[in-house]
């Protein structure tokens, strides 16, 4: 492409999109910001005043057919991704889709279809991958188990052959939460489909994206797939992630934690502000800068993120209007996954999260679900999670 800044629209104006993504947008040096489109027209009018831009509507079809437009971002509920996607495709825009991609596998099989059919790249927003912390661990991961070096006064079990299985790499995810943070639009099976198709593809995603090129082969789950849940998935290299979803937590200890274990070392994520290695030498640790800081004067890392989040919320009575008026956000990839989409427009790359990284963590999603419903461990074909188009 022969362009430097691209002509980007946005479907789909609600709480995620104010925080994320109309503000990525607007701000982002290679991106003239012309469409603001919902359902709701003073949702759009709204949005288009509150970041300047000159155009809204209440039909996405206005921004189709706008031959000035390269990309749109459609953060509308899942029920919908699918026409939309379609009908840009076929004008020829480049689609960044929000997670998940399609609630169901024939969806996601028809968005596959409409991107390729028309040459258009499409990125979903499974953002995790993308993020400074998660980047910085699979890099510290991927070094040790190309040269593992332990600490001198680690054991490691050297007067026999491992076994198979102690070779076999494992992540950990816990993911703690309040219920509040799933509206009835979410857990509606219609337009959200509960929390595992709306929230743990993104865990999902992680976990393929971590051990590839393995792919999954295993699955199982237990819980309620509407909400708090768990799940098991094991990889044809042996490798394997358990979940564990609960939204019986609080707003007041980080949501996300995540542990590797691999060449007797453990390679852990603290909520995507503090990375700690063990079992290696040299391996302090790594702290990230957040996203939106109105505190940066109290330092960095997991002690010092509690710290700014009591004193944003100790003087309120809803932590969720305090997210609104003074955001405190750590950096979960959603910068870094738009400039890579960005960079794979206009420099003919591949996407950063292309349509079958969606698809996958969709089919993982709905046989979890399944999973839960049989009571029993559901078996994936290599032709499963590899089709071909």
């Amino acid at each position: 492409m022969s362009k430097s800044i691209l002509t980007a629209a946005q479907i789909g104006c609600g709480k995620f999109a104010h925080q994320q993504d109309l503000v990525n947008l607007s701000t982002h040096e290679k991106v003239n910001f012309k469409w603001v489109c919902d359902i709701d027209l003073e949702a759009a009018k709204s949005a288009a005043k509150d970041f300047n831009v000159p155009h809204y509507t209440d039909n996405f079809m206005d921004i189709v057919n706008d031959p000035e437009v390269d990309f749109i971002k459609i953060a509308t509920s899942h029920e919908v991704h699918l026409p939309i996607v379609e009908a840009a495709a076929a004008a020829g825009k480049h689609i960044f889709c929000e997670k998940p991609m399609a609630m169901r596998d024939n969806e996601a099989f028809k968005i596959i279809r409409a991107v390729r059919k028309n040459g258009v790249k499409l990125c979903v927003d499974l953002n995790r991958r993308m993020s400074p912390a998660m980047q910085a661990l699979k890099k510290k991961y991927q070094e040790h188990i190309a040269e593992p070096k332990h600490n001198p006064w680690q054991y490691v079990e050297t007067v026999r052959e491992p076994l198979p299985e102690e070779t076999y790499h494992h992540m950990n995810i816990r993911i703690q939460d309040e219920s509040s943070s799933y509206s009835l639009v979410h857990l509606n099976p219609l337009t959200g489909g509960g929390e595992i198709i709306g929230e743990s593809v993104h865990w999902l995603d992680l976990a393929c994206w971590f051990f590839a090129p393995a792919v999954p082969c295993e699955i199982t789950a237990f819980g309620s797939s509407r909400l708090s849940h768990g799940i098991y998935l094991k990889f044809n290299n042996g490798a394997s992630m358990t979940l564990d979803f609960s939204c019986t937590g609080t707003f007041d200890y980080p949501k996300e934690q995540f542990e590797v274990t691999a060449g007797a070392a453990l390679f852990r994520c603290l909520h995507f502000v503090e990375n700690c290695y063990y079992g290696m030498p040299d391996s302090g640790k790594e702290t990230f800068a957040l996203q939106s800081d109105p505190y940066p004067e109290l330092g960095s890392g997991l002690d010092a993120y509690m710290e700014k989040y009591m004193k944003n919320v100790s003087g309120s009575t809803n932590a969720k209007i305090v997210e609104q008026t003074c955001p405190l956000i750590v950096d979960k990839g959603h910068k870094a996954m738009l400039n890579g989409f960005i960079d794979a427009i206009l420099n003919d790359k591949p996407s950063p999260c292309d349509e079958l990284a969606g698809f996958r963590s969709t089919f993982l999603a709905q046989k979890a679900i399944e999973s839960i419903r049989l009571k029993q461990t559901i078996p994936l074909q290599i032709e499963d999670v590899t089709p071909c188009f």
